[in-house]
């Protein structure tokens, strides 16, 4: 079976609610329904605290696209491991408690600087808006050159700043097995040559509607650049896949359960393609198995949504038999 390594952001997200977003008022700040704005550590702090006079608190859980997808590759009973940096505090020391419990070896992590923070607000139509204060651990990477195992599916999703890009260059180019990448808008924000490297030796690229404008290329021409297959993310519209081998195809999205909040329905949505694929199945069902874990996770806040292990093995074996049915089973990488 596959480990999973994954490489990216890691933060501490707080949840908070409130009536309407519209409502709201503070200084250089627009509470845009799916908006996302960033700023220094004092504007998060004085925002938070806005909040808590405002709205009401939910929860506080560990965050980053890679960090949620090993996380819940790793409930899925997957061996995972995270590779980055976390920041020498509270919330650094939060956010990897939380991916330990879950299994997740985080041998490959330098302690560093601050970790990064989110504020993600919801009201009570689910709008959500995303105020996001990088921390500096990231700086530590410029001089780590941690080790990559044969046997290990290399997936890597943004870092924000040009120490953490560089050194995604550095360890993709030591991969060894298959590897996948989910750019996020900061990485699609630094344009095509800047994210080529990357793209050279990506098998899976995982994007959605609104980072492929961003570079202004077709899947055709990505195709071409490196990967064999990309998953384009089109949010209640469902997915279309594109492949090097067998043109394209597109799933619609599944009504979810419930909704509560979509923050990390993405990144579990590439949590459940990267195990499809593992276990030996064809993209389509790869796929099909991401939609539905994406549209189950909506049921809770942030990782509390994501599904259980039992959930994970009943689908998977009912896509194994419809695979086996069509004839199109096969193991990925």
């Amino acid at each position: 079976m596959a480990i999973f390594v994954g490489s990216g952001a890691l933060n501490l997200d707080l949840f908070y609610e409130v009536s309407e977003l519209a409502e709201l008022s503070f200084p250089g700040v627009e509470f845009r329904p799916g908006g996302e704005a960033a700023g220094d550590r004092e504007t998060l702090y004085a925002l938070r605290d806005y909040l808590e006079a405002r709205g009401r608190f939910v929860a506080a859980l560990g965050g980053g696209s890679a960090a949620n997808t090993v996380w819940a590759l790793s409930r899925f009973g997957f061996k995972t491991a995270f590779i980055g940096a976390a920041g020498r505090d509270e919330e650094g020391e939060r956010a990897l408690a939380e991916l330990a419990e879950e299994g997740v070896d985080l041998s490959r992590v330098v302690i560093s600087g601050t970790t990064g923070m989110a504020l993600i607000v919801l009201d009570r139509r689910r709008d959500r808006f995303i105020f996001v204060s990088p921390g500096t651990a990231e700086k530590a990477l410029a001089e780590f050159d941690p080790p990559l195992k044969k046997g290990e599916w290399l997936h890597l999703s943004s870092l924000i700043t040009g120490e953490g890009l560089a050194f995604h260059r550095r360890l993709i180019r030591r991969a060894f097995g298959p590897t996948s990448l989910d750019p996020g808008e900061i990485y699609a924000a630094r344009g095509f040559k800047t994210l080529r490297p990357l793209l050279e030796r990506t098998s899976l690229l995982f994007i959605t509607e609104a980072e492929l404008d961003t570079l202004g290329l077709p899947p055709e021409r990505l195709l071409a650049t490196g990967p064999e297959l990309i998953f384009v993310k089109r949010g209640p519209r469902g997915v279309t896949v594109f492949s090097r081998r067998n043109g394209a195809f597109s799933l619609p999205a599944e009504s979810p359960p419930r909704v509560v909040d979509n923050t990390g329905a993405g990144d579990f949505f590439n949590a459940g393609v990267l195990a499809g694929l593992a276990r030996g199945l064809s993209p389509e069902a790869a796929a099909r198995l991401g939609v539905t874990v994406a549209a189950v996770s909506l049921r809770d806040y942030g990782r509390r949504g994501c599904p259980s292990r039992k959930e994970f093995l009943n689908w998977l074996g009912e896509l194994f038999a419809g695979d086996k049915r069509n004839g199109t089973s096969r193991r990925y990488g």
